[in-house]
């Protein structure tokens, strides 16, 4: 299955900036098993300094959605590293002007342009429809 740490931030009314955890230099989703409960990957994630907001499954993918305010200088960022070769995983950071995110076109471009993975776009996409910063339906991250 497919683990897609993600955090979505609206604080700043001007530009949006959606963050995504990839793997290998930021060229492969995350994986766990399919068996893996969601307890045992909250504590994984909470282990590796993920402030875990809430959990959801769906179809072979598990989007953890992940507090804004994290502090990222504890991880790897897209652009520190090469991701032709790069091992390290990573955040990927996009910055998306707010007054744009409500045009259709431009959501369709948005997606088209990320290069993210086809199973990830349509899932990441409907959860940020409310621009909240965690998709309807998550659980509760108790430990």
């Amino acid at each position: 299955m497919i683990l897609a740490p993600y955090f979505w931030d609206t604080s700043d009314p001007n530009w949006f900036k959606l963050g995504i955890f990839l793997s290998a230099g930021g060229r492969e989703l995350w994986n766990v098993d399919d068996k893996d409960k969601d307890k045992a990957i909250l504590k994984m994630l909470k282990e590796n300094g993920f402030p875990v907001l809430g959990l959801k499954r769906q179809a072979g993918l598990l989007l953890a959605s992940i507090d804004p305010k994290a502090n990222l200088s504890e991880f790897y960022m897209w652009d520190e590293v090469d991701p032709a070769t790069a091992q390290e995983d990573v955040w990927r950071i996009f910055t998306i002007p707010a007054a744009l995110w409500t045009c259709p076109v431009f959501k369709e471009h948005f997606w088209k342009s990320a290069c993210l993975a086809p199973v990830l776009t349509p899932v990441l996409s409907g959860a940020l429809e409310g621009l909240g910063p965690a998709p309807t339906g998550t659980t509760p991250t108790t430990i």
